[in-house]
């Protein structure tokens, strides 16, 4: 028997996706503010919403986990947006 056919990949790799989508997304949210303002906050959103129905939809559960947790992270970063806002309105961060 192989020892290695009975390791479960799924945590590593939903911890892989969890880490990169918040630092994309934090990066995102920073960039596109500095340049739109809190205009992308609504169709991040919207396209996290989507993105959640469509991890509903699948067949396979390691998808539909991948696809839920960029879905949360899309829809937490249109809320970041404004959070973006209010913290530049108060000089708290850089641009």
């Amino acid at each position: 028997m192989n020892p290695g056919a009975s390791l479960q990949w799924a945590g590593i790799i939903l911890a892989v996706v969890t880490f990169i989508t918040i630092g994309v997304g934090h990066v995102l949210v920073r960039r596109l503010h500095a340049r739109f303002g809190t205009r992308p906050a609504v169709p991040f959103f919207i396209t996290g919403a989507a993105v959640l129905l469509a991890s509903m939809l699948v067949q396979n559960n390691l998808l539909s986990a991948v696809l839920g947790l960029g879905a949360i992270t899309l829809a937490w970063d249109g809320i970041e947006i404004y959070r973006q806002e209010k913290r530049m309105l108060r000089e708290q961060a850089t641009q």
